[in-house]
């Protein structure tokens, strides 16, 4: 739902990251945070993208709002020895005023390869030229890419995991049946095997309950996110 009381007021600067912990399952511990846009406004009201995104592209300031939560989020990890990823559009990866504001940034900073950039899946492949452009400049910092909103299909595993990328996100549920739905775990099965073969992580993602969990350990992933660990905070523990 869209917010009204903020609409006369808004401001990128009352936009902040909130930190969602990744977890590594093997370790119990953190592996990364992703890093999630926020308003905030004056009365401390806490309101999700989906309801002030419209604020944005109103104002035709998209490209500032990526700059805006990765110059936050690259402040407040700078000194902590923690890999951190922000999430970027199809836009992001196709301006290159944006890939001049990402060198400037990562050429000054400490460890780049801590950072990581979430695209989905639908981006990357909707422009595999710019994609490629994009993922060059990301390598030469360092810098990862996770695919994110990943449809488990036949043909969308041979195509993303065509591309350079170091990780890519699979909602939990999809893990979940017991079923006799036999083409549902070929495609499971297809899906770690390459990750497996290509060297990418998987990350169960969207993980809310102890049973969701329990089958994706059963299946070897190794890292997860969800509500079950931590819902996104202002700061880290």
């Amino acid at each position: 739902m869209q917010i009204t009381e903020v609409t006369d007021s808004f401001s990128l600067e009352c936009v902040v990251p909130f930190f969602q912990p990744i977890m590594d399952l093997e370790n119990n511990t953190v592996w990364s945070y992703e890093c999630l846009a926020r308003l905030v406004n004056l009365h401390d009201n806490t309101y999700l993208p989906s309801q002030f995104l419209f604020l944005v592209e109103r104002q035709h300031t998209v490209a500032q709002l990526t700059e805006t939560i990765f110059k936050r989020s690259a402040s407040y990890f700078r000194d902590i020895n923690m890999a951190w990823n922000i999430n970027v559009s199809l836009s992001d990866m196709t301006d290159s005023e944006t890939h001049q504001f990402f060198r400037s940034q990562l050429g000054d900073y400490p460890n780049p390869n801590r950072v990581s950039v979430e695209i989905t899946a639908q981006n990357a492949l909707a422009d595999l030229q710019s994609f490629s452009r994009f993922a060059e400049m990301c390598a030469d910092y360092g810098v990862k890419i996770i695919i994110d909103h990943f449809d488990l299909t036949k043909e969308n595993v041979e195509k993303v995991f065509s591309l350079p990328v170091a990780a890519i996100k699979v909602q939990g549920s999809l893990f979940e049946s017991d079923g006799p739905d036999t083409t549902n775990s070929e495609l499971i099965a297809l899906l770690i095997s390459a990750s497996k073969k290509n060297d990418v992580i998987l990350i169960a993602e969207r993980i809310e309950q102890r049973e969701t969990l329990t089958k994706v350990r059963e299946l070897g992933l190794k890292y997860a996110q969800g509500f079950y660990f931590s819902q996104p905070k202002a700061n880290v523990d």
